[in-house]
């Protein structure tokens, strides 16, 4: 089964992978001033993650991925897009939010993009006929000059579909598309109770300050409801999956059998996103889930560490979970 890579070192170095297998890399948080020239020897990749980093200028040699469908650059220094990043044959999504962004170049016409995330850009005007092939545009927080009014709630966010583009002339307005809010479901062993109450407790104060999110657990499976339908229903809904890992966890015969299956075919299938906090020292790092995103190092778990470092770890979750939000 393909799954989402984490890299934790540079150079890039991937166990038990060849170069032809992997399809899907992530280098966020690499503090990266330019594509690695690694990055091009790894042709079948469908998906490339290179957000949070200082990246200027999109090379030519990103030609060399062919195969690539989405491309994450937000929270990028990126002020000029080049031609060739839109002349990727299979290249679908494709994520600029966070940037500086002034104009979108005419080769936009040629490409095959159908979601284009430009949120938080310095976009000031929207040439409608070169986003025609567009059916899910993103341009919340720019100096757009033009767009229809709606009103907008407090969890929602500008998407502009292609097809609701105003024409040119209607000024000083704004169009407004509804988004739902991310769905979080949190999977732990009960003997690991103490830190699924601790994790609550963070996403309950990143909510104020950033909502757009609802989180799930078992806990909030009241007396009398059908709790297996009810986790059913709430990992079929899920955008973000969060795994508090640890000997417990593995060894739990429902989480194996009930929650890590949907958890990982949504994973493949929809790109769903799995966070894994390593709450005591376990085989994490021999099974399957080795491949997700780990926000802790196996050999830094929360329950080797003292109070304050405890902290910081799940705060560095809360940083991931709002990226996560904002841009998608």
């Amino acid at each position: 089964m393909q799954r989402y890579i984490n890299i934790m070192e540079y150079p890039i170095k991937i166990k038990g992978k060849t170069i032809k297998q992997v399809t899907k890399l992530n280098l966020s948080h690499k503090n990266l001033k330019t594509i690695p020239d690694n990055v091009y020897q790894y042709a079948n990749l469908e998906k490339l993650d290179l957000s949070y980093n200082r990246i200027e200028v999109i090379p030519q040699e990103i030609l060399k991925l062919k195969k690539l469908r989405t491309l994450d650059l937000a929270f990028n220094n990126l002020k000029v897009l080049q031609g060739a990043l839109f002349k990727l044959p299979k290249l679908k999504i494709l994520n600029l939010h966070g940037n500086q962004i002034k104009h979108l170049p005419k080769q936009i016409l040629d490409s095959k993009i159908t979601t284009l995330i430009l949120s938080k850009n310095k976009i000031e005007h929207l040439d409608e006929s070169l986003i025609s092939g567009i059916t899910k545009l993103d341009v919340v927080d720019n100096p757009v000059s033009y767009v229809d009014e709606l009103v907008i709630e407090d969890d929602k966010k500008v998407v502009i579909p292609s097809m609701q583009l105003p024409k040119n002339g209607t000024e000083n307005k704004k169009i407004i598309m509804h988004k739902d809010k991310k769905k979080i479901f949190i999977s732990y062993a009960h003997a690991d109770e103490n830190f699924h109450n601790r994790l609550m407790t963070h996403l309950s104060v990143l909510k104020k300050y950033i909502g757009g999110f609802e989180e799930w657990s078992d806990k909030k499976i009241h007396a009398g409801q059908h709790w297996k339908e009810e986790i059913k229903k709430a990992l079929d809904d899920a955008n973000i999956a969060i795994l508090l890992v640890s000997t417990d966890f593995l060894a739990s015969d429902f989480i194996e059998n009930n929650e890590l299956p949907p958890i990982l075919r949504k994973a493949e299938a929809e790109n769903t996103n799995v966070l894994c906090l390593l709450v005591e020292p376990s085989f994490f790092l021999k099974s399957e889930l080795s491949e997700f995103q780990a926000v802790n190092k196996p050999e830094e778990t929360l329950a080797e560490m003292e109070k304050p470092a405890q902290e910081r770890v799940f705060l560095k979750l809360m940083d991931e979970i709002q990226r996560i939000i904002e841009v998608e």
